[in-house]
């Protein structure tokens, strides 16, 4: 783990994402990684803790950014990359909805 300060914020979005995925594959679930896959073996998403900030690598946004709210465009960093910087960060209750949206997805990427 790169920065163990940011193991709270971690676990609030890893939380956030367990609870809109339950029933795909979880990958690896340790502190400060947490990586999904889809139940055919393709990557989904992956929370990890970098250096400054929590990163979501959200797969199907790579394909499909056209699915990401305007709202969350300001912490999009990557094709499939979100990075936030604390917990008490608003547009953190915008991931649910995200991770709904690609769910949608599974399959056409």
């Amino acid at each position: 783990m790169k920065n163990p300060s940011l193991l709270f914020l971690w676990s609030m979005i890893s939380e956030i994402i367990r609870n809109s995925t339950n029933n795909l594959d979880v990958i690896v679930d340790e502190p400060g990684d947490l990586q999904i896959n889809t139940n055919e073996g393709r990557p989904f998403v992956r929370v990890r803790i970098q250096r400054t900030h929590v990163g979501i690598y959200l797969q199907p946004l790579c394909y499909y950014p056209e699915v990401l709210p305007q709202s969350l465009l300001e912490r999009k960093t990557g094709k499939g990359t979100l990075r936030f910087r604390n917990e008490e960060d608003d547009l953190l209750s915008e991931i649910s909805s995200l991770i709904e949206a690609c769910l949608t997805l599974i399959g056409h990427y």
